[in-house]
């Protein structure tokens, strides 16, 4: 079940020099053939051999393998983007495969080249695919401690009921427990999670909660990226739990904070 990858995936900063096999590259590269975002914005997928194109990031270790995604800049797009490429991340998790997000501490130039991106693409972030070494590198670990990568806000403070005025305590979730629990667990910039939420009976509204210099020109918004993330961990636990619903944007006008903007609600159907 994808909710337990979810639960036990953690970030791979360093990796055994050992290639994937060929087999295991051609499942990669059929799953991001038909990886589909959201809200009708496509995104196109690369499977790129670091020796050959020259990728690379600083922060990783024994990687030779690397996935990139981008879009044509439009609405919605870091959000698509966002909640494609963790539906990839946790299929690669699946196949045993390490990876994790990078968007700041790669080649930029090296990797835009290689996925030939336009003035009208950006290419938000990208990961290393391969099997995880035994122990973590110093840096990684370092990296790790730095940015409380396991830790998370409690779920009172990121989810509500109804309104914002309101926190959500988790006993009193409901059918919404897991898919928010899950939404909780996701991975975000810096560790930063953006998301909140007003969950109601039958539909639960997702926000972003903005931090300033986190919206850039070469990556975009890069916090709708994780709010992508947010979604796609939360129709995962959804499904796993037996609800039928789908995401729409409609914006129920609850009262928020200026720095705080509805993204998409989720909508039980039947």
């Amino acid at each position: 079940m994808y909710t337990e990858i979810v639960r036990n995936r953690k970030s791979v900063r360093t990796y055994k020099e050992q290639p994937i096999p060929e087999e295991t590259l051609n499942r990669v590269r059929d799953y991001l053939e038909h990886d589909t975002g959201l809200f009708n914005v496509p995104v196109a997928f690369f499977v790129l051999n670091a020796r050959e194109t020259r990728v690379s990031s600083p922060v990783i270790l024994g990687a030779d393998t690397y996935v990139a995604g981008k879009y044509k800049k439009q609405k919605n797009a870091e959000i698509s983007f966002g909640y494609a490429f963790e539906k990839f991340i946790l299929y690669a998790t699946s196949l045993g495969l390490g990876t994790v997000w990078l968007a700041a501490t790669i080649d930029r130039k090296a990797f835009e080249k290689a996925v030939q991106l336009k003035e009208d693409e950006v290419m938000p972030a990208v990961t290393p695919i391969g099997y995880a070494a035994e122990k973590h590198s110093i840096r990684e670990s370092m990296m790790r401690k730095g940015m409380k990568s396991d830790s998370r806000i409690p779920f009172e403070e990121l989810f509500f009921h109804d309104n914002f005025q309101n926190p959500l305590n988790e006993n009193d979730a409901g059918i919404w427990k897991m898919p928010l629990e899950m939404v909780r667990l996701a991975p975000s910039a810096t560790n930063k999670q953006p998301w909140r939420v007003a969950a109601e009976k039958d539909q639960v509204h997702f926000y972003e909660r903005k931090t300033k210099g986190y919206a850039k020109e070469a990556t975009g918004d890069i916090q709708k990226v994780d709010l992508g993330i947010a979604l796609c961990h939360f129709e995962i636990a959804a499904e796993e739990s037996g609800l039928k619903g789908r995401f729409i944007q409609s914006d129920p006008g609850i009262m928020t904070a200026e720095d705080t903007e509805y993204i998409a609600t989720y909508r039980l159907e039947g």
